[in-house]
């Protein structure tokens, strides 16, 4: 090389250093290569895994990490085609997701940024999960069997006093996004709704539901109910459940006394209070669905009826199932939208019970108003 080469040389050498230095000094960067790294963070649920602290879990889900992964166990045995060992997302994580939308209340959006995951991904993870979830209600929500009553008739005679009851029943409101064809799901308080009712048994766990639209009253949704189809076989003779003022008495099915009968006789007062502490019972489990899964407190996003039931459902598997496992966290809340128990019998064509029951519950009413007499 000789001496002009040379000088050729570190020209270019010195020209593609100041053009180096004139990018860092003006702000500028070259563009690098594409990485194939996750823009989102993949830490947050691992850490909480493995921390010492729980609180990400009271916080996120809304429960003990404990009962966190007893709720996991049950999901994954009845995970029916489990992901491989090469799958990108666990089961594990999956089941995290979903009770995070679902606590949460927020859109599937937030819970995949905190997951550190897409949000398509999500979207499937969470389907897949409430698909899973829906199979496991045929064993969850059930009503009790014959085994069962007697443990809870004595739950509800210890906080009530009232003998016979095996459930009470309550209806809550869900709202929705307005259907097309949207005249039949306004509820009472004017807005979309799912109207959901359910029985519960003394401890709040589920043990039947019914979801129709919003439009539907107490008593028509007891009336097209798979429970009141099936009340002969799951009421045994001279028990009950508890319903409010909404719905029409029946041997199977005990009342209050209307207003304003117990307004003037100390008897249906009395009645009427031991009856209000046992189905408030009902009342308190939704509250503590409602603000667990908080997803369910306001217009619940789906895109459908059939995805609106599934979330719906499958909040009320997880509530039964952190029952199941003893969840210590402690969930406050009243249910905003219970449905208003306005009584409005509809008349039911396919009755299964002898009309006579309904003037002998009237009587076993007042046999136990007598009772009730001198505590009030």
């Amino acid at each position: 090389m000789n001496g002009s080469d040379t000088a050729v040389v570190c020209a270019v050498v010195l020209s593609r250093a100041a053009a180096a230095i004139a990018v860092a000094v003006d702000g500028r960067s070259v563009r690098a290569a594409p990485s194939r790294v996750s823009t989102f963070s993949s830490t947050t649920f691992e850490r909480a895994m493995r921390a010492k602290d729980t609180s990400w879990f009271h916080k996120k889900l809304r429960c003990e990490r404990q009962s966190f992964l007893l709720v996991y166990q049950a999901v994954y045995a009845a995970w029916g085609d489990k992901p491989g060992a090469n799958a990108k997302r666990s089961v594990l994580k999956r089941v995290a997701l979903t009770m995070l939308y679902l606590a949460q209340g927020g859109t599937m959006v937030q819970a995949a940024t905190v997951m550190g995951m897409s949000r398509s991904r999500a979207v499937v993870y969470i389907n897949e999960s409430l698909d899973v979830l829906g199979t496991m209600a045929r064993h969850l929500v059930v009503f009790p069997n014959a085994g069962e009553l007697s443990a809870i008739e004595d739950g509800f005679f210890s906080i009530s006093g009232v003998p016979g009851v095996v459930g009470a029943i309550d209806v809550t409101l869900v709202e929705i996004p307005r259907p097309k064809d949207y005249e039949d799901w306004y509820c009472r308080k004017n807005f979309p709704a799912m109207n959901v009712q359910a029985v519960v048994d003394h401890l709040g766990a589920v043990r039947s539901i019914s979801i129709r639209a919003g439009s539907t009253n107490d008593q028509s949704l007891w009336n097209g109910s798979g429970i009141r189809r099936r009340i002969l076989d799951c009421v045994p003779p001279g028990k009950h459940l508890l319903g409010d003022a909404g719905y029409k008495i029946w041997a199977h099915l005990l009342t209050p006394f209307p207003g304003s009968e117990a307004v003037a006789d100390a008897r249906k007062r009395g009645f009427n209070k031991a009856h209000s502490r046992a189905r408030i019972v009902a009342e308190c489990a939704f509250g503590r669905l409602k603000n667990r899964f908080r997803v369910l407190l306001g217009k619940l996003e789906q895109k459908s009826p059939a995805r609106i039931c599934k979330v719906i459902l499958g909040c009320i598997v997880l509530h039964n199932l952190l029952l199941q496992v003893n969840d210590r966290r402690v969930i406050h809340g009243n249910d905003p939208t219970p449905e208003a128990n306005l009584s409005v019998f509809a008349d039911d064509v396919a009755d299964v019970e002898n009309p006579i029951s309904h003037s002998q519950e009237k009587a076993k009413r007042d046999d136990l108003a007598d009772a009730f007499a001198d505590l009030f």
